[in-house]
């Protein structure tokens, strides 16, 4: 569970970005309230926010949850500085770090959540490190967005780019380029079931989720990428294309599709 050093490097240089688009679109607090919806109503203690990023969803539990602490576990320290200014003089911790990194390995919790982050992590060793922090009658509660998920990485979402297309071509421009990366592998029931049980972990609940969202959170999401739509244009230019995006993009809308899990510890099984 090593975070990998390349995309701890990408989203140090999104750190930014990301929490303007956090702040901006309305499904990533949806995503988080979500989860916490799952939670005891009368959740009091430390709580494990993984893969915490600026700290939304943390700022969101200690808003409904005053009683809990949030311990912010995010590899990214861009990510955590931006964390510790939302906040600031709450309750909570900032470990830049991975899930099973020295500073964290003592960590114990009543709860953890993982917002739009469990992907980064191999589900046998985190539940297995999540055994340790979580009590029997404690709860593990993330979601996986569509593409990471078996049963819905067929799932398209492919308004935005068809308009960042448009918006190219139109310009007499090259279409943007293509990602650099493959379709992520997604996460399988098997690998789940297998993970949970193991480390004596059972499903409560679990739940698809899909949200009309405007086509401009796509351009948004995309555009965090510095180089994206093209590579070499200049400033000028690229905020001209994302402009035209936007007009494009206006009333326009997708579906955006989740699945949110809830896990309770049963025993004490390492």
């Amino acid at each position: 569970m090593i975070p990998d050093p390349e995309k701890v490097r990408v989203w140090e240089a999104r750190a930014p970005a990301y929490d303007r688009l956090c702040r901006r679109w309305e499904v990533f607090s949806q995503l988080s309230n979500r989860l916490i919806d799952l939670l005891p109503a009368d959740l009091h203690g430390p709580v494990l926010d993984i893969g915490a990023g600026s700290g939304l969803t943390s700022e969101l539990l200690l808003a409904r949850h005053p009683d809990c602490e949030a311990i912010l576990i995010e590899p990214s320290e861009a990510m955590l500085a931006i964390a510790r200014r939302h906040l600031a003089g709450r309750r909570a911790q900032f470990f830049g770090t991975g899930l099973d990194a020295a500073p964290v390995r003592d960590l114990h919790a009543v709860a953890a959540v993982a917002s739009a982050s469990m992907q980064f992590l191999e589900f046998d060793p985190a539940f297995g490190r999540l055994a340790e922090a979580i009590p029997p009658g404690g709860y593990v509660a993330f979601n996986l967005w569509w593409h990471h998920w078996e049963e819905t990485a067929d799932i398209k979402w492919t308004v935005w780019e068809a308009i960042a297309r448009d918006a190219c071509l139109g310009a007499g421009l090259p279409p943007p380029d293509p990602p650099a990366a493959g379709p992520p592998k997604a996460k399988t029931r098997v690998e789940l079931t297998n993970a949970t049980s193991r480390h004596g972990f059972e499903l409560v609940f679990k739940h698809r989720d899909e949200d009309s969202s405007p086509v401009s959170y796509g351009v948004d999401f995309a555009a965090m990428d510095t180089h994206w739509p093209l590579k070499g244009i200049g400033p000028e230019t690229r905020q001209a294309l994302l402009t035209k995006m936007h007009e494009l993009a206006q009333g326009r809308f997708d579906t955006l599709v989740s699945t949110r899990f809830l896990f309770r510890k049963t025993d004490d099984r390492r």
